[in-house]
């Protein structure tokens, strides 16, 4: 099984939900969801190639079902992506569900974000140990790197930019953000393992 080198270059595709009409600078328009709406693949360099739509939860599109349903037309339920390449797999799937979700609050007086990317892995019942390690610690470094880009500014989401991280960088975001991508209890074990290599 192949091994990123641990950078990742993510891709942003942003919605405007909204109407146009919405003061961008209020805590409201910075309500954020996204998901995962690409293929992951490793780079020559051996970083991971992601990308990710995301959305202000305002007009159509208020929930993740309703971002999937934009994305991946009416009726769609999932958003898996195949993490398969950047694993060297090719008779076998492995597939991911992040939903990101971004919210802004703000309580008396003090301003702060609940950041989150719940995910589901779905992976062969024949993957031992260390494979199920290296799943986890690719879906975290760019779990990290999303939530991380979720902070940017609207403007420059609006541009839909292609972000590029060293490993070293990758290394401080998920040092930040490692609490806050979700895999189930099941996965606890192998995350905290992941989250140190």
């Amino acid at each position: 099984m192949e091994k990123s080198t641990g950078g990742v270059s993510f891709g942003i595709r942003f919605i405007d939900s909204g109407n146009g009409s919405e003061n961008y600078s209020s805590v409201e328009s910075r309500r954020l969801i996204g998901i995962y709406d690409g293929d992951w693949s490793l780079e020559e360099d051996g970083a991971v190639n992601a990308s990710m739509t995301i959305a202000r939860r305002v007009g159509d599109v208020r929930s993740h079902n309703n971002l999937i349903e934009k994305v991946h037309g009416i009726g769609a339920k999932e958003a898996r992506v195949s993490i398969s390449e950047c694993l060297g797999i090719e008779d076998e799937k492995v597939e991911l569900d992040g939903r990101l979700l971004n919210d802004p609050m703000s309580y008396g007086g003090i301003s702060f974000s609940c950041k989150a990317i719940p995910t589901e892995l779905y992976v062969p019942d024949t993957f031992e140990g260390d494979q199920k390690v290296e799943v986890v610690r690719i879906a975290l470094r760019v779990g990290a790197v999303a939530l991380h880009c979720s902070g940017l500014p609207l403007e420059e989401l609006k541009k839909s930019p292609v972000k590029h991280f060293s490993s070293d960088e990758v290394d401080k975001l998920v040092r930040i953000f490692h609490s806050n991508v979700y895999f189930g209890k099941e996965w606890g074990e192998y995350k905290k393992i992941a989250k140190d290599l």
